[in-house]
């Protein structure tokens, strides 16, 4: 009898062994979860390193996350075509400052209350639906007339007011400089505030903010009181037997690099300052003496 117990636990423990050995099966929820942490070979969403080389950046739908992040948006996965996205159900589609990415078109934003004066209509609340705001005779809409519905499960901006006649108009504009304002808004309410951050290569200098404020019935903005002055790159460096021409040092500029007679140059010529502060190429060229070359 105690062999035929010790076979029966023989046989259960293979079994076991048998079924711990299989894959586990991964859900097609599973893959469709928001990939926001990418590894390392796609870790760079600034359009120059993509795991799948199809995945190269659209000219019609660029990905900006700096003004995403701007404007609260959660980026999710960035693609170029479908075959980019680890779920079927997701398709890649344009969604605003985040550029083509990985959606979920049946992923719903939630309902929206009705304004205490006028009303929002809704085309639906799927991707892309758009909630519409209208205010009644002697009022205007205080903000965004129309709000999308993003990739992230959100409402565009902020739902806007049915105000009377004091508002302010669109933010100033600075030059190299951003705001954290969506570019279809034309009116903002009362103590509204945006904050500027200068462009990528750009030193903000002073108060990034600007509020809209009423004095003697008349709305205005105050601030934002920066400049934005191109990073500088300091000197470009000397080479023996050659010299180096830059109209500037600063973000954007130019080097140019030439060897005196009898020498010749070998590295690149030219070399730009980057948005980092630094030259590029890193390291300088070098002029060497020409075999037939005299010093």
């Amino acid at each position: 009898m105690s062999k035929y117990k010790f076979l029966i636990v023989l046989l259960f423990s293979v079994v076991l062994v048998a079924v711990s050995a299989l894959p586990s099966p991964t859900t097609e929820e599973d893959d469709d979860e928001d990939d926001t942490t990418p590894s390392r070979a796609d870790a760079d969403d600034d359009g120059r390193v993509y795991k799948n080389p199809r995945n190269s950046p659209s000219a019609l739908c660029p990905r900006d996350e700096e003004q995403a992040t701007l404007l609260g948006q959660k980026c999710l996965r960035k693609c170029s075509s479908d075959e980019d996205c680890k779920s079927k159900k997701k398709k890649c589609l344009c969604d605003g400052a985040c550029g083509m990415s990985c959606i979920k078109p049946d992923r719903e934003c939630p309902e929206l209350e009705q304004p205490e004066i006028g009303k929002v209509s809704l085309t639906g609340r799927l991707f892309g639906d758009k909630a519409v705001y209208s205010c009644p005779h002697g009022y205007h809409v205080v903000g965004l007339q129309s709000r999308n519905c993003q990739a992230d499960g959100k409402w565009a901006g902020q739902p806007p007011a049915c105000k009377e006649n004091i508002y302010c108009l669109q933010p100033p504009t600075i030059p190299h400089a951003r705001h954290s304002a969506l570019p279809e808004q034309a009116t903002f309410d009362l103590d509204a505030t945006v904050q500027y951050n200068c462009h990528t290569g750009y030193v903000t200098n002073g108060f990034p903010r600007a509020k809209c404020l009423a004095i003697d019935s008349q709305a205005s903005w105050y601030g934002p009181d920066i400049t934005c002055e191109p990073r500088s790159c300091g000197e470009p460096g000397e080479v023996p037997h050659g010299w180096v021409t830059a109209d500037c040092h600063t973000f954007g500029c130019r080097a140019v690099v030439q060897c005196g007679q009898g020498f010749e140059l070998v590295g690149k010529a030219e070399r730009y300052c980057q948005a980092d502060g630094a030259w590029a190429p890193k390291e300088l060229p070098t002029c060497v003496q020409g075999e037939k070359g005299t010093v």
